[in-house]
């Protein structure tokens, strides 16, 4: 259903959102994380293009590449395909910072992750982001409920905390647990939520660790490739399906539960991308000269400062098409005071520029 949205909203837009992976090495399950996400952003009408880097790349050839798709304003949604190899490995959060927070659809950037930190996201992490849309569409209370979440990785455990606890949104009382965490299946009883992303094969195995009314929901994240007693190889999660299924209220399916939402939820920060970007260039090439003329005649930030706002209404008349919301989010880099007002100068600099600041 995501899909089938996005592919219409697409379609309606001036431009082709464009993903671009790049991958490193010959890692098994990054070969069929990619085909899923290219098969996605195809059937969703999106521009798809991979970059195949060998086992052997140096830290020197993947900086250059990640720069090189930086630099590419084909590109709206860049990626770099993990885990890197042994080699690498030890690299990952220097390559990711590499990638200008304007494409960094994954949500890994520092800027990026801080803005979720702070409850104003530019993007959203795709896990998280379609755990929560999983929990919305099937009606699942989150104010005021414990929410359990066993595992503390950036990509899933921290980013899901801060988006479940955002007190003006989902507002559930948070615990984190690691291999540390003491009597971990006590806190699991007391969940009306437990969100299993751990990487590890049927961690959650009994149901005396799920509250005993039966009326937990069990989100499994996990994701392992292995050998059923028929000898044939299967996927099953960090989640025992067969031991909880009828001691929970939801339990999600692996595969086919959180996995196809992520993809989604990837696509719809791509398109945010594309959307953002498009505005950056409406302001360089077309309007920054008559924003500038408008505002200087306009009697707007007389005291230097502009409200978002004002600013919004000003580049709509300019171009009827704008997008506002990309155009908001673009324009939080400036540095908005509480009031939401940015410099003036700051602005028509940006503007004219074609964005500079935003995506540094």
């Amino acid at each position: 259903l995501v899909l089938e949205e996005l592919k219409v909203q697409v379609k309606g837009m001036h431009i082709q959102p464009h993903l671009h992976v790049i991958t490193v090495g010959e890692d098994v399950a990054s070969k069929v994380f990619v085909k899923q996400k290219r098969l996605a952003a195809e059937k969703s009408g999106m521009l798809f293009s991979q970059s195949c880097l060998p086992e052997d790349t140096t830290l020197s050839q993947l900086r250059e590449r990640v720069e090189e798709c930086n630099r590419n304003h084909e590109i709206h949604g860049l990626i770099v395909q993990l885990p890197l190899p042994g080699s690498l490995r030890s690299h990952e959060r220097e390559v990711l910072d590499l990638v200008d927070p304007a494409k960094d659809v994954d949500c890994f950037h520092p800027r990026n992750f801080g803005q979720l930190a702070l409850g104003d996201p530019t993007f959203l992490p795709a896990t998280p982001a379609g755990i929560m849309r999983l929990l919305q569409h099937y009606g699942v209370e989150t104010k005021g409920k414990r929410a359990v979440i066993l595992g503390k990785s950036n990509i899933v455990g921290k980013p899901m905390a801060l988006l479940l606890a955002h007190e003006a949104g989902p507002a559930a009382t948070v615990v984190m647990c690691d291999q540390h965490t003491e009597k971990v299946w006590e806190l699991t009883r007391q969940a009306d939520i437990v969100i299993v992303a751990a990487g590890k094969h049927h961690l959650l195995n009994d149901p005396q660790a799920l509250r005993p009314d039966g009326q937990a929901v069990v989100v499994d994240v996990g994701i392992h490739r292995v050998q059923s007693e028929d000898g044939k190889t299967v996927v099953q999660g960090d989640v025992d399906a067969s031991a909880l299924r009828d001691h929970c209220r939801w339990l999600t399916p692996v595969p086919g539960g959180v996995g196809p939402m992520t993809v989604a939820c990837l696509l719809e920060q791509v398109v945010h991308a594309a959307q953002m970007q498009q505005t950056q260039r409406v302001c360089s090439e077309h309007s920054a000269a008559s924003a500038k003329q408008m505002l200087l005649g306009s009697g707007l930030g007389e005291n230097g400062r502009v409200s978002c706002a004002e600013l919004s209404a000003l580049m709509q008349s300019i171009d009827p098409e704008f997008q506002v919301s990309a155009f908001d989010d673009a324009v939080k880099a400036l540095g908005a005071d509480d009031a939401g007002r940015v410099s003036l100068a700051d602005f028509v600099g940006w503007a004219l520029e074609g964005a500079p600041n935003v995506a540094a």
